[in-house]
């Protein structure tokens, strides 16, 4: 071999500890593609979950918003013709961020003690009487005239606002409540379509008479 050759030779050849860096760049990209695998999925998860759990907490802060504004104006409208007229536009108002269609049940009820929920009768959207009133979002645009127990209407007859209790003496005043369900859909349906949400509040009436 000619000194000329020898020299192109070790002019093509690269020591070796460039041989071995390269080696071990690949290494580290093929360690670095498997963990990425692995990683990736994990990390997109936790994100979508943290967005799922965040909208659900929404529509449950409306949900106890509305309840909470329910209760207030049945406990303040007490005995009138057009309470529960008052209830129902409260919680229009107040679950504003909710979309009517996720809204599945709306209940006035009598309470006998404060955080009483209502009877499984009128959780499953049966009326009873002298016990509680069931509402749809549809009774939202009802007309007012159609409340206060008149024929042939029969929003409010079951537990009548006129029956209601607002007497300082005696027994006292009623416990109203008001108990909604609602369904919250899932947007990636990690955890399913929907979730039910329900949620109560119960307040005395304000006395209005004595006696």
């Amino acid at each position: 071999m000619t000194l000329r050759d020898r020299r192109a030779r070790r002019r093509t050849q690269h020591p070796a500890w460039i041989s071995r860096v390269r080696a071990r760049a690949k290494e580290s990209r093929g360690v670095a593609v498997l963990e990425a695998a692995f990683v990736t999925p994990v990390f997109f998860t936790l994100v979508f979950g943290i967005i799922e759990i965040g909208l659900a907490m929404n529509d449950y802060l409306a949900l106890s918003n509305s309840v909470r504004s329910g209760a207030r104006t049945g406990s303040a409208t007490g005995n009138d013709l057009t309470s529960d007229w008052n209830i129902l536009q409260a919680i229009q108002r107040e679950g504003s961020a909710l979309n009517n269609n996720q809204i599945k049940l709306i209940v006035v009820y009598k309470a006998s003690a404060f955080g009483q929920k209502p009877t499984a009768t009128c959780q499953a959207g049966t009326p009873v009487s002298n016990v509680c009133n069931v509402y749809t979002t549809s009774d939202f645009n009802e007309d007012k005239d159609h409340f206060g127990c008149y024929a042939p209407y029969t929003l409010d007859k079951y537990w009548c606002p006129l029956s209601r209790k607002v007497s300082m003496g005696g027994s006292g005043t009623d416990y109203i409540g008001v108990w909604m369900k609602i369904e919250h859909p899932w947007v990636t349906k990690m955890f399913g379509n929907t979730k039910t949400l329900t949620d109560s509040s119960v307040i005395r009436l304000e006395p209005r008479v004595r006696g």
